[in-house]
């Protein structure tokens, strides 16, 4: 099967290396630079024609644009395997590939799946979703191996949700490590920012257990255990007084508006939105949690 993979960086070059993996022929789209050690192809349109399946790897601020170049026909199947909202607008990733082209057949995909660790053959899981049962059949033909499982699923709203969610609640538990609270804090973060997260997803329509899987819990205890994980990377840095990259402060604002929109409270990212935008000093922003007024847990 031939699989297209939208983004050359190190998620990209992961994706590629399970595709070979399960049996499968692999081609990076790039623009610039093209990647080594990978056939590739400048040309995002010819191989998103060329492909069985499509991956899309860039960062969410760059899928709109990915997306117009590469022009997925009504033939294609395309997987969003990048985790966020589009910072600009706020909408879901999967939505932008289909009123960007003529493409119809969507999915997502995502979980504990580490690019470095996959590079090096270490065992790793996600969940693929689609509405359409074709595309996830086919990641999951794609990509599954025995050093990476995939599960399927039909909630695709929720995959989307929860990469979005764990890109923003790691930036939380880097903050707490990087002041030093302990692994006590690092728990309450998961737990709690997992049920801010499954309040949002109901508001959604998406289902609760698709936060509780690989998704969302999984994503987000792998994440806390890499110092180098994005999320957890960047909140180490504010916890030391530094500023971080606009795609980390638009994803947590984004996810912010989100749950406003909704009506629904999101006490985490509320203060990681804050924190990454500069607004509130990270010590303030725990201190401020640890003083919420005492309730039930759910």
């Amino acid at each position: 099967m031939n699989i297209g993979i939208l983004g050359s960086g190190p998620w990209g070059r992961a994706l590629a290396t399970l595709a070979a993996e399960a049996g499968n022929r692999a081609r990076i789209g790039y623009r610039g630079t093209p990647p080594t050690g990978f056939p590739g192809s400048p040309n995002l349109a010819a191989l998103t024609a060329e492909s069985d399946l499509v991956l899309i790897a860039v960062p969410p601020s760059a899928v709109r644009e990915v997306v117009r170049f590469a022009r997925p026909g009504p033939g294609s199947r395309v997987v969003i395997a990048c985790r966020g909202l589009e910072p600009e607008t706020g909408g879901w990733l999967s939505e932008i590939v289909t009123s960007e082209s003529a493409c119809l057949r969507v999915g997502a995909i995502t979980g504990p799946a580490i690019a470095a660790e996959v590079q090096h053959r270490r065992p790793a899981a996600m969940v693929v979703a689609s509405s359409f049962q074709e595309v996830a059949a086919l990641t999951q033909k794609a990509l599954h191996s025995p050093t990476c499982r995939i599960y399927t699923s039909s909630d695709l709203r929720g995959i989307e949700l929860a990469g979005a969610a764990v890109s923003v609640l790691s930036v939380a538990v880097g903050i707490a490590d990087g002041l030093k609270l302990g692994v006590g804090v690092r728990a309450v973060i998961v737990t709690r920012g997992i049920a801010e997260i499954v309040r949002l997803g109901r508001a959604l329509g998406a289902e609760p257990d698709t936060f509780r899987g690989l998704a969302g819990v999984g994503d987000l205890i792998a994440a806390a255990g890499l110092t180098d994980h994005p999320g957890t990377a960047a909140g180490l840095a504010l916890a030391r007084g530094h500023a971080v990259d606009a795609e980390t402060v638009s994803k947590a604002a984004a996810l912010l508006a989100l749950g406003q929109r909704h009506k629904v409270e999101l006490p985490l990212v509320e203060a990681v939105a804050a924190i990454t935008a500069g607004k509130l000093k990270a010590r303030l922003a725990i201190d401020g949690l640890m003083r919420r007024e005492a309730t039930h847990e759910g």
